[in-house]
């Protein structure tokens, strides 16, 4: 055997006692690794000491619902509300936007089914479901008693000094045919007259039969479900709060537009208001009689009148004068109050329309802070156009500037 022959001959030998070799040491550093895994895991065993077992308890699930205030995401969607975003939702949210309305809630109702059509609101922690100071929109409850009570009709001649708008206690409270200037009980609506309503409420109504009907148009009472806070009215028996709460100036007075919606609905409704409200899942509703029918048709005629004479004018008239609903009338009412929570001025509108035939309702409110957007009553004049002109709302809403 030569010197090369050898060479290779002892390499392989070597290789071969280096592979059996390497396994041996690799399989006896695995058995030694795992007993020490073991001897480790059995020695913490052994000193953990068996613990008393705890019972369960089940932990009482809150609703979110059962907050104080909800946000309307969470409404929706425990209520099953959630409303198609149809072309009259986005309409007035484009509204809301255009005019930088910082707080604000728009409610549209079928008269005839209760069926929600729009529930909007703008603003962080400003609600349609939230109660806020009611304004002149009382006075349709003052009217409606002294109709019923009294046969008070739409022509009957009224008198006060000062202005439409006056607060001052004199004028609420001097002497019930006191004062040098004329107004029929329509126009004092229309025009939203303090002196007149808080007079009636004094002289003729009182507060026990201003209290009755309060409650018979659901205030201190719950309208529906839970998230729809109670509105509130209290009539005291003194002279200058009667007249102050019948006027529709005691800002302790509190109505949540969704229930001012309600109240436009049983006036387009015959005087059938529905509730309680249970028509977010689409259930039928109830009808409870919260006016006599015929008193219902006379506040609609006279509401008209706030449409073309009376407060809210401007809302449904361009600047040329001329009528943007075309054919369709509207009967409504406004008011106006300061506030807080949030601070500023409470603008209100509702309405029915066609006033002839009722079929939609309106609730609005706007907020103002020191620099002003729009009225209520513009809100409420934009949701009648997109619902009963959707094909020219659409067209505009595909538009960069449509308003």
């Amino acid at each position: 055997m030569n010197w090369r022959s050898y060479q290779q001959n002892h390499l392989k030998s070597l290789k071969k006692r280096f592979k059996y070799s390497s396994l041996s040491y690799i399989l006896a550093v695995v058995i030694i690794m795992l007993g020490s895994l073991l001897y480790v895991i059995s020695r913490h065993s052994s000193q953990i000491k068996p613990s008393a077992v705890t019972p369960y308890v089940a932990t009482p699930v809150t609703p979110v619902l059962s907050a104080a205030r909800p946000t309307e995401t969470e409404i929706r969607s425990a209520y099953t509300m959630n409303l198609p975003k149809n072309d009259i939702t986005r309409w007035i949210e484009r509204v809301m936007g255009e005019y930088r309305v910082k707080y604000g809630a728009v409610v549209a109702i079928d008269v005839k089914t209760c069926k929600p059509i729009a529930v909007v609101s703008r603003g962080n922690d400003f609600s349609s479901f939230y109660a806020y100071p009611a304004a002149s929109l009382i006075k349709l409850v003052t009217a409606a008693a002294a109709i019923e009570m009294h046969h008070v009709s739409p022509y009957a001649l009224f008198y006060y000094d000062s202005r439409n708008a006056s607060q001052s206690i004199r004028a609420l409270t001097n002497g019930y045919r006191d004062g040098r200037k004329q107004i029929t009980f329509s126009m004092a609506l229309a025009k939203s007259n303090n002196p007149v309503f808080g007079k009636l409420a004094l002289y003729k109504i009182g507060n026990n039969n201003l209290q009755d009907y309060f409650d018979r148009f659901y205030f201190n009472k719950p309208i529906g479900p839970p998230f729809i806070k109670q509105s509130r009215a209290v009539v005291d028996d003194d002279t200058v709060s009667i007249a102050q709460t019948g006027a529709g100036l005691n800002p302790d007075t509190t109505l949540s537009p969704f229930h001012a919606a309600l109240i436009a609905q049983a006036i387009g409704n015959n005087g059938r208001m529905c509730v309680p409200y249970t028509g977010f899942d689409g259930s039928r509703q109830n009808r409870v009689q919260v006016m006599q029918p015929q008193t219902a048709k006379e506040l609609i005629e006279m509401m008209r009148l706030t449409i073309t004479k009376g407060t809210s004018r401007r809302a449904f008239f361009n600047r040329r004068g001329r009528y943007i609903l075309s054919n369709i009338t509207v009967a409504g009412k406004t008011g106006s109050i300061r506030g807080n929570g949030p601070d500023g001025d409470y603008e209100w509108f509702v309405g029915v329309a066609p006033a002839d035939d009722p079929q939609l309702a309106v609730a609005a409110l706007v907020v103002n802070g020191e620099k002003w957007t729009v009225k209520g009553s513009y809100l409420g004049a934009q949701a009648f156009l997109a619902y009963f002109f959707p094909d020219a709302v659409k067209k505009l809403l595909h538009t960069k500037h449509g308003l």
